[in-house]
């Protein structure tokens, strides 16, 4: 049986040639096959035909020589992966005892994390709070409050460390000496956004986690923030979108929230409805609560959430133990 530690290498290897990316090392995943078989090949043909017919844009001349790009590759990877290891950065796939299970309700879970932080405050319960890169004053003072309840919880938060509402999240929690999870669209060492470099370390320094699935220096796209939200959906017991429009990253959030049956609450100022979210959330888990006025029956019904369970946990083959 090959070492978890050469498969991990293997698909940072295949990470470095170019044409490979997420979506083809995600292909192969799905298919199970090691991402060390593939490496370990002997024929340049075989290496280039199982790599196109996962949508690699390569030539079989491009890899015509594959002992020696092998060879190449893998040092590449072994310099990726000391530069992982200096920042603090863990890669681990399904099978890994700290891996989310959380994130196995997804039908198309990630079969990878890259995780800088803490690993196991993954696995805790937790809320989810997202909104707008826009706040208005009220949908600031919203997610205000709900930074004050999160000592009443006791929880760490996921929130996308986006400019406005995300990040103001990711600071009460740390305000609060509470661990947050940061989940990135982008990769690891992509500096995105670009003010946030001294709050990725607060986070990390207070037992957060900064996670993302996608390769350590891809950059942003909308396709990748609109996945990455799922992860957020999936990761909490309880979503809380505090000021969003329909047709936004956050409505996306919702739907997986709805889709993966975890709690929704939305607060509104002093009257239903008051105008910082959409009126169409139709949920049996989804409630609406008035600010000021039904402060307890929030934080009751965010508290009852975080006690429940999951929906069952599917049972998931190891991506990168040998076959």
């Amino acid at each position: 049986m090959l070492s978890p530690n050469y498969n991990i290498q293997c698909f940072l290897a295949l990470s470095a040639i170019q044409g490979v990316g997420y979506e083809t090392l995600r292909s192969i995943a799905e298919k199970q096959i090691p991402f060390s078989d593939i490496v370990d090949l002997n024929s340049s043909k075989e290496a280039a035909d199982v790599l196109r017919s996962n949508g690699a844009r390569i030539a079989t001349e491009s890899v015509s020589d594959w002992a020696s790009i092998r060879e190449r590759i893998l040092t590449r990877s072994r310099k990726l992966l000391s530069d992982l290891n200096e920042a603090q950065v863990q890669v681990i796939d399904r099978s890994h005892p700290m891996f989310p299970k959380s994130l196995l309700d997804l039908s198309d879970a990630p079969h990878w994390l890259f995780v800088q932080g803490s690993l196991s405050v993954l696995s805790e319960p937790s809320i989810a709070v997202v909104g707008t890169r826009s706040p208005s004053d009220k949908g600031l003072w919203v997610t205000e409050y709900v930074g004050l309840c999160l000592n009443y919880w006791g929880c760490p938060t996921v929130s996308g460390l986006a400019l406005g509402i995300d990040q103001k999240i990711h600071v009460a929690s740390i305000e609060a000496n509470l661990p947050t999870i940061a989940v990135l669209g982008t990769g690891i060492f992509s500096d995105y956004p670009k003010n946030a470099s001294e709050l990725r370390r607060n986070i990390v320094r207070n037992g957060g986690a900064i996670i993302t699935e996608y390769l350590p220096n891809e950059t942003y796209s909308a396709k990748n923030f609109v996945r990455r939200n799922r992860l957020q959906a999936a990761l909490a017991k309880v979503l809380i979108p505090t000021e969003w429009a329909a047709k936004s990253g956050t409505a996306h959030t919702v739907q997986y929230a709805k889709k993966l049956k975890r709690a929704i609450a939305t607060l509104s100022v002093y009257s239903p409805g008051g105008g910082l979210t959409p009126p169409s959330i139709t949920a049996p888990n989804f409630c609406e609560f008035a600010i000021p006025g039904e402060e307890e029956k929030f934080r009751e019904f965010v508290r009852e959430a975080l006690q429940k369970r999951n929906i069952e946990e599917p049972i998931q083959q190891n991506l990168f133990e040998g076959i």
